[in-house]
């Protein structure tokens, strides 16, 4: 007799009496086999009740499998919990000891039993009377694998790469504890607040109060110098919202407990946010909104939002002749004035007129010579310097430039736009920079007000320009060229792909590689960039590679889409994302991530 068998005989059984010869004995007394206890199978605790799991993982399909290249992980989803499960829900499957924190990348029904519905008959008797039942199918789960989670020494939760094969029967559940889904996502817990995490335009839910999980981007130096310094994009299509988010993300950098290390000091100094605005929407932010509710305020404590408007906010305004600004600002309003000393060094402010290469080489050269000349370098004794016979006759003779260019550049340099912004009666903008650039202050320069976009694109260039050159500069000479080093600065433009794009041209090479060399010193120089854009295909390749933090609204142009290079699962969700819906690419703040923006606007919005 078996003996695996005997140990499993009750012992009531072993009293049964056999005989052997002619004596009775018991089968105990007969075999003498030792008492054997089946032990309990133990399972492993999940972080909830099970009525909560969406399922169980399964090797009836597929095996499981986990490998350095990828894993196959299926799982069978229960008839209740199916209408739950949306792909790129996020679940824990429990060891134990530790979790596997994955994500839903593919869904699948498979027939319960062997049937042929792709007939006609079946077709037409489930049109008149559907009598499907879900337990026919099965729906199947595929997990991707993110991180596994894990206890540290001193208990708190940290995570390592997917090294380790869930149980076949083990529950899948849903995430609801808030500090597993930041962990596992690598989303810090404090910071600059973006918005809620979501999944298909609906946010994560969990056991906290409040159940939302907020995403933050990293603003401290733990682990090196904090993201807005290694720049940010906003992308999105015309009325998706962009201006709406990047107000509400200003704002949370203009908190007033939010400083930064000033380079070469022990100093700590609030930021300026200085705001290159085209549509003069930006100078609402030292307005509350009056639309805010008790119930949004107390929403935004309880995750650290700040909210409510920047008193400390001014707007400058250009001096334009034949146009003036009647705004929305209610800011104070300070005027300035472009003066043409500051085509010394940066002959590309002439750009906006639409100059050849040759006639662009041949002004650099007279505004070299002219510059060496004694006397007030203004604009309109620039023009009598390029009108004078004599000068043309010596610049064309001695074949430095071509008579043709010569005549060119005389026409373009008269261009009325020119004439309009340069030298007016008004304070020089680089004698303003005292007033422009200092800490906890939002300074917008608004432009929607001038008509001639030429005129726009050179104050536009003119104040990107001061600002750079002046953090980049190793030289001192004024106490507003120290204001602008030893500040640290936020720089915001909007549209700028009209100012950084990939182009042939000398000149705007030149623009582009100025901005590239100060994405590239932000981080120690003080100066982050928020660029806003609905053509991000167009911005440079050599600016586009400096953004770390890379913010997609709602967008349906192939290209646009294609320049961002995110992952494919997250590209193809991208023309489909509603208002307020945005995906964060930031690798070195978190993994790819979808969230969901504030419904309401922290500062005034119109």
């Amino acid at each position: 007799m078996d003996k695996d068998i005997l140990a499993y005989v009750s012992a009531a059984s072993k009293d049964v009496r056999i005989a052997v010869g002619t004596e009775e004995t018991t089968i105990e007394e007969k075999f003498n086999f030792e008492e054997y206890e089946v032990p309990a199978e133990r399972h492993p605790d999940t972080q909830s009740n099970t009525d909560e799991a969406f399922g169980i993982i399964t090797t009836g399909i597929e095996p499981l499998e986990i490998t350095e290249s990828g894993a196959t992980i299926t799982g069978y989803i229960n008839t209740e919990k199916r209408r739950d499960v949306r792909l790129g829900t996020y679940v824990i499957v429990p060891y134990g000891e530790e979790d596997l924190f994955a994500r839903i990348w593919k869904m699948q029904y498979k027939q319960e039993f062997a049937v042929d519905d792709a007939t006609e008959i079946h077709s037409r008797r489930m049109l008149r009377s559907n009598t499907t039942d879900e337990v026919d199918y099965k729906f199947l789960a595929y997990l991707d694998p993110i991180c596994i989670l894990y206890s540290k020494g001193n208990g708190s939760l940290a995570r390592r790469m997917s090294d380790r094969i869930p149980r076949p029967n083990t529950p899948i559940m849903p995430v609801k504890d808030k500090m597993k889904i930041q962990t596992g996502l690598n989303i810090p817990r404090e910071g600059i607040f973006l918005g809620h995490l979501s999944v298909g335009g609906e946010m994560v839910k969990t056991h906290a109060v409040p159940p939302t999980v907020p995403y933050y981007m990293r603003n401290d130096y733990s682990m090196g110098d904090p993201l807005v310094f290694r720049h940010m994009l906003v992308c999105g299509s015309t009325g998706t919202g962009k201006t709406f988010l990047t107000k509400n993300i200003l704002r949370q950098l203009m908190a007033q407990e939010n400083r930064y290390n000033v380079r070469g000091t022990n100093a700590r100094k609030n930021p300026c946010l200085v705001v290159l605005d085209p549509q003069d929407e930006y100078s609402q932010m030292l307005e509350d909104n009056p639309e805010l509710t008790a119930d949004d305020e107390f929403s935004f404590r309880s995750e650290k939002v700040d909210f409510g408007g920047c008193a400390n906010t001014l707007t400058f305004v250009a001096r334009v002749d034949g146009q003036s600004y009647n705004g929305r600002s209610r800011a104070q309003q300070l005027e300035f004035t472009i003066p043409f000393e500051m085509v010394r060094n940066n002959s590309w402010l002439m750009a906006p007129v639409g100059m050849t290469e040759l006639q662009n080489q041949g002004v650099e050269l007279l505004l070299e010579d002219f510059f060496k000349m004694a006397g007030d370098h203004t604009y309109d004794r620039f023009l009598d310097y390029i009108s004078d016979d004599l000068t043309r006759e010596n610049y064309v003779e001695s074949g430095k430039i071509h008579e043709a260019s010569y005549d060119g550049i005389a026409r373009r340099v008269r261009d009325k736009a020119l004439r309009r912004v340069f030298d007016q009666p008004a304070r020089p903008i680089d004698k303003m920079l005292e007033e422009i650039i200092r800490p906890g202050q939002v300074s917008v320069f608004p432009t929607e007000y001038i008509s001639n976009t030429r005129i726009r694109d050179l104050i536009t260039l003119s104040l990107m320009t001061i600002i750079v050159d002046n953090k980049l500069s190793t030289k001192l000479n004024t106490p507003g060229e120290t204001a602008v080093k030893e500040t640290p600065i936020i720089l915001a433009l909007d549209e700028a792909h009209r100012y950084l794009a990939s182009t042939s041209g000398e000149h705007s090479r030149r623009i582009v590689s100025k901005f590239a060399d100060a994405a590239r010193q932000g981080r120690k120089e003080g100066l982050g960039l928020c660029l806003i854009t609905q053509d991000p295909q167009d911005i440079d390749d050599t600016v586009f590679k400096q953004i770390n933090t890379r913010i997609i609204l709602n967008l349906t142009n192939d290209a646009a889409i294609g320049a961002l290079k995110v992952k494919k699962e997250y590209e193809k969700r991208i023309p489909y994302l509603k208002k307020g819906q945005m995906i964060v690419h930031s690798p070195d703040n978190s993994d790819m991530v979808e969230i969901m923006g504030l419904q309401s606007c922290v500062v005034k919005h119109i």
